[in-house]
């Protein structure tokens, strides 16, 4: 009799003890975190542009989700504040930054390349060692883990 209601107890705490997890969500704790853009290639040439040595600052954003679709980012570019915006992701790693709302005043060529194209983002792919690619309408923005 001791032994059954040793295991019924020891079933009970398993049972209460584990924790189903939800992997079928988009995802979002893998764009977590702050992020450097690195690279920009044109998505029809395949040229590649990086940050000019001249530029001393970096365009840095920072992602926070707030559920498995939605969150908000914020960030800067070489001269300017970009304040908190959403984004949304969904199936097959599309993401959607329709807004961005930042200071803009005499910006820098690396970040006009940001401004000027996150807005039309369709897709997020990461690749091995922290690498997170946006893809655009006419561009692939690449960003490194910070």
């Amino acid at each position: 009799m001791r032994r059954v209601l040793f295991f019924a107890v020891i079933i009970g705490l398993t049972q209460v003890a584990c924790k189903k997890s939800n992997s079928s969500s988009p995802v979002p704790s893998a764009l977590n975190g702050k992020w450097r853009m690195i690279v920009v290639k044109d998505n029809t040439s395949g040229l590649t542009t990086t940050k000019p040595s001249s530029i001393q600052n970096d365009v840095v954003i920072t992602f926070t989700p707030t559920n498995s679709t939605t969150g908000t980012f914020i960030g800067n570019t070489p001269t300017n504040e970009i304040g908190r915006n959403e984004y949304s992701i969904g199936a097959n790693q599309t993401i959607s930054i329709p807004v961005l709302a930042m200071t803009k005043v005499g910006e820098t060529s690396w970040g006009t390349l940001f401004v000027d194209h996150i807005r039309s983002s369709q897709q997020y792919t990461f690749e091995v060692g922290g690498i997170l690619n946006i893809k655009t309408a006419n561009k692939t923005l690449t960003f490194s883990k910070l």
